[in-house]
C-alpha cells in the first residue's frame, strides 16, 4: 500500500530456474540475471556482484516474474522459482500473480469507458448515480460533493486506505457491505474536505467499482473482461472472484515473509478495482503499450486518446485517473507498485514511448529485491525508471548515536488500526529502524547529524532536536512522528 510503504518497508528454499523468454537477449542471462545492481549503496563498503537467484534466496522471496517492453516490443519475459511449494510448480512467463494496487490504473479505465459512453461523469456528484448506498461523512456537503474524478486521483477525502482481503474458501461480501464496514474494514466515509488534499484511499476506488456494476448492470468482473481486458488483449487477466479453469491451475500462491506459502494458498479480494486482479508482467505490458499506443493516434483503443490524455494529466500528489505519473530523464512515465497478502508488484512505463517494466512477486518480502530488479533493468536497457542511490555516510560517535534511540508515534493519519510507533535503536553502531508489521529493523545512514537515509528505501528521515536532545522525525517530508520515549 503506498503511504505504509513509504514510511514501512520491510526487510525458499530450493529455488528452481525456469526458462521462458520472449526475444531475450543472448547476453541477459550474464547482465541482468547474474549481476543484480542493488538499488542503495553506500559509499566506501564494498558492493559484490549477486546473482538473482541468490538475492532471492537472501531475502526469502521464492518466485517472480519479470517483462520488459522496449520501443513498443516484449524483448524479455521469464520465470524464476517456484509458484507452489506444495506442488514444485515453477513459476514461468505465464504464472499469474495478484496485482495488488496495480489493479488500481487497469481498473479506472472501467470507469473511464462508461463517462466515454456517456453514462457517467468525471465531475459531477457520484451519489447522483448510486442506488441502495450513498457516500456519508463529517466532510461532505452539497457544495463538496464526491466526484469520479477525485475517486480515480485519491482526491476525494475518502477513509479506507487499502484492504486485507480473506482467506480463500471464507463467504466474502458484497460491494455495499464492504463500503458499509460489515467485511473486515471500516466504513468509507469522507473524513476530509472533497479536493481539498490528496489522501490515498481503495476505499474510493471501491466506490468506483459500486458505480460501475450499478451503472453497467454488470459485475465488475464481467464489464472489465469484456470491455477492457480482452479488447487490450490481456487473455491471462481477470477481475472474477472464482477464477476460470485455464487460469486457475497457472496461479501463484501467496508467501509470507519467511519465503513459507500461505496457509489460505491465498487470499481473495472481493474490492476488486482496489486489488482483486489476477494478471502477468507481460498483460500489464499490454495494457502500458495499449495506453501508449493510444497516445501516439491509435484509432481502434478500448478509450479516446482525450479520455487517455486527461489519465495522464497530474492532479494532486502527482496522480492521474488511476495510475502515479513521474517524470522520467523529461518525459512523462506512468506507473504503479501493488501489495496484497503474499505479493509484492511494480511496474513503470514511458507515457510517450514504447518501454516499460513489470516485477511480479510471490513473497512479503519482496520490496527490496523488486527495486534491485527494477534499478538493473534500468541501467541494462537505458531507461532511467529506478537510478542507483549513493548514500554519503558520516561516523558519528556512541554519545551521538544514543540521542536517537527510542519509540516515535506517527501523527499524521493513515488509517493504521492502533498506534503506529517505530522504535530506532543502535547496533554495532548501526542506526536501525522496526516499524509495526516489519519482521526486522532496516538500517538508516546518516549523511549528516540530522538526515538519515533508509538503506531499504532511499527515504529520507531528518530528526528534530532541542538541543542535544533529539524530539522527533520527518519522514520521505510528509510523516512527522514525536519522540514518546
Amino acid at each position: 500500500m503506498f503511504i505504509r510503504k513509504a514510511i514501512n518497508i520491510a526487510i525458499a528454499s530450493s529455488l528452481i530456474l525456469v526458462a521462458g523468454t520472449l526475444s531475450q537477449p543472448i547476453y541477459a542471462a550474464d547482465t541482468i540475471e547474474q549481476h543484480i545492481q542493488k538499488s542503495i549503496i553506500i559509499a566506501g563498503e564494498a558492493q559484490s556482484k549477486t546473482s538473482l537467484i541468490q538475492r532471492m534466496t537472501e531475502e526469502n522471496v521464492p518466485g517472480l516474474s519479470i517483462a520488459v517492453l522496449k520501443n513498443g516490443e516484449i524483448v524479455w519475459a521469464k520465470g524464476f522459482g517456484i509458484a507452489n511449494s506444495k506442488t514444485k510448480r515453477p513459476v514461468n512467463e505465464h504464472t499469474l500473480f495478484q496485482a495488488g494496487s496495480i489493479s488500481k490504473p487497469i481498473g479506472a479505465l472501467a470507469a473511464l469507458k462508461l463517462v466515454e459512453q456517456g453514462k457517467l461523469s468525471l465531475d459531477e456528484d457520484v451519489n447522483k448515480y448510486l442506488k441502495g448506498y450513498q457516500l456519508t461523512g463529517a466532510k461532505l456537503s452539497k457544495e463538496t460533493p464526491v466526484t469520479l474524478r477525485q475517486l480515480l486521483t485519491h482526491t476525494a477525502g475518502l477513509s479506507v486506505h487499502g484492504f486485507p482481503g480473506y482467506a480463500t474458501g471464507n463467504k466474502i461480501p458484497s460491494t455495499i457491505d464492504v463500503l458499509n464496514g460489515q467485511g473486515n474494514t471500516a466504513k468509507v466515509e469522507v473524513v476530509l474536505t472533497p479536493d481539498s488534499e490528496w489522501r490515498y484511499s481503495g476505499g474510493g476506488y471501491t466506490v468506483m467499482q459500486l458505480l460501475v456494476e450499478q451503472i453497467s448492470g454488470q459485475t465488475f468482473a464481467d464489464f472489465t473482461d469484456k470491455s477492457i481486458l480482452k479488447p487490450m488483449g490481456m487473455l491471462n487477466s481477470t477481475f472474477a472472484h472464482k477464477l476460470p479453469d485455464n487460469l486457475k491451475q497457472r496461479v501463484s500462491a501467496a508467501f509470507n515473509v519467511e519465503g513459507n506459502m500461505h496457509s489460505a494458498v491465498f487470499n481473495d479480494y472481493p474490492e476488486k478495482p482496489a486489488a482483486g486482479l489476477w494478471t502477468t508482467p507481460t498483460d500489464i505490458l499490454k495494457y502500458a503499450s495499449h495506453m501508449q499506443a493510444i497516445m501516439k493516434g491509435k484509432k481502434d483503443g478500448i478509450l479516446q486518446k482525450e479520455t487517455v490524455a486527461a489519465m495522464f494529466t497530474k492532479h494532486k500528489n502527482n496522480w492521474g485517473l488511476g495510475p502515479e505519473l513521474m517524470d522520467i530523464q523529461g518525459q512523462l512515465a506512468f506507473g504503479h507498485g501493488g501489495k496484497n497478502l503474499g505479493f509484492t508488484n511494480d511496474f513503470k512505463a514511458l507515457v510517450n514511448k514504447g518501454d516499460a517494466f513489470v516485477v511480479m512477486s510471490n513473497g512479503d518480502n519482496a520490496s527490496t529485491l523488486n527495486n534491485e530488479i527494477m534499478t538493473t533493468l534500468s541501467k541494462h536497457y537505458d531507461v532511467s525508471f529506478l537510478e542507483q542511490t549513493v548514500i554519503q555516510s558520516i561516523t558519528l560517535n556512541t554519545q551521538q548515536l544514543d540521542a536517537y534511540k527510542g519509540e516515535y508515534l506517527l501523527l499524521t493519519d493513515i488509517g493504521y488500526n492502533g498506534d503506529f510507533i517505530s522504535k530506532i535503536s543502535v547496533n554495532d553502531g548501526k542506526v536501525t529502524i522496526q516499524n509495526p508489521g516489519d519482521v526486522m529493523p532496516f538500517r538508516l545512514v546518516p549523511e549528516n547529524t540530522s538526515k538519515f537515509i533508509s538503506a531499504v528505501s532511499g527515504n529520507e528521515f531528518v530528526f528534530k532536536f532541542e538541543g542535544k536532545k533529539v524530539t522527533g522525525l520527518t519522514v520521505a517530508g510528509q510523516f512527522e512522528l514525536q519522540k514518546i520515549k
